[in-house]
């Protein structure tokens, strides 16, 4: 694994910062679309050799969730990292909107990127592990693992703070939104209000300012949950200690892993948030990499 830039105490201290570190990823990948009768979709891809890593992330969110989960397997790994149909590059869906409708532009997605004799591991943060499970299930040939990272809340009822979170206007600029975005990723993403750094507020900024997608709405059912049943592939979970999406039912999450896939393994990482890979992105990445020699 290679570490990311922003793995070490260097947090970035201005935007401009920020913004150069995201810009400096994006460049060392190639873009790619694909096409489904439902919607066309925006991938980025990264690497040239190695297992196949794709990708899903968060509701409202694009790519840049996994800002510092790329840098560490873009050596390592052929990473397929999505903008889900409605949020980040990708257009939005043709028709009405439901978790089986955008998993179907996915599961299309992948078919057309990845080599027909070649395995995937899906790696799916939140919102993305909705559609991962329907994905597995989909490309179950092809799907070798899926690893559940955060992903609220399967019909498992839960009492979140996150359902406090202010509506911020895609109109008000980045200074004007700020102090709103701070709050927020406090109360939803991220467990120390240390880690609310430059990055953080300008990659949700920048998310939720192209998002188009009504993600929290599409994934309050057990659908997500009925889909995970359905899969055969194996199974992981990881969870930031601190997640308020999920408060305080993670042993509900861990039991629904492991009475679907027996072998299924299920991690927390401790000091962590919802946002676990960006949050303790040293911890995380040194896990996932563990974890996806054991497939």
């Amino acid at each position: 694994m290679t570490p990311s830039a922003f793995e070490t105490n260097t947090q970035p201290t201005a935007l401009a910062n920020a913004q150069a570190h995201v810009k400096s990823v994006a460049a060392r990948s190639t873009l790619a679309t694909t096409s489904h009768d439902d919607g066309d979709m925006v991938w980025r891809v990264w690497g040239n050799k190695g297992p196949n890593l794709v990708l899903l992330h968060g509701g409202s969110g694009s790519w840049t969730h996994w800002i510092h989960t790329i840098p560490a397997f873009e050596h390592s790994h052929r990473i397929y990292a999505a903008d889900l149909p409605g949020l980040g590059d990708s257009p939005t869906p043709r028709l009405p909107s439901s978790l089986s409708s955008v998993a179907g532009i996915v599961a299309a997605g992948i078919e057309q990127l990845v080599p027909h004799d070649e395995s995937v591991d899906l790696v799916t943060f939140s919102f993305g592990g909705a559609i991962g499970a329907q994905v597995a299930a989909l490309s179950a040939a092809r799907t070798q693992s899926l690893t559940l990272i955060g992903t609220p809340p399967f019909g498992i009822a839960h009492d979140s703070p996150a359902n406090e979170i202010t509506a911020v206007g895609k109109s008000l600029c980045f200074d004007e939104a700020r102090e709103f975005h701070a709050r927020n990723l406090r109360l939803l993403m991220l467990s120390d209000t240390g880690s609310v750094d430059e990055l953080a507020l300008h990659i949700h900024h920048e998310n939720l300012r192209r998002a188009r997608l009504k993600s929290r709405k599409i994934i309050r059912d057990d659908t997500a949950q009925r889909a995970l049943r359905d899969t055969r592939c194996h199974l992981r979970g990881v969870w930031g200690e601190q997640d308020t999406t999920i408060h305080p039912n993670l042993d509900a999450i861990r039991r629904l892993l492991v009475e679907v896939d027996a072998s299924a393994t299920f991690d927390i990482i401790t000091a962590a948030g919802h946002w676990a890979p960006f949050e303790k992105p040293f911890k995380f990445n040194k896990l996932l990499a563990r974890r996806l020699t054991e497939t």
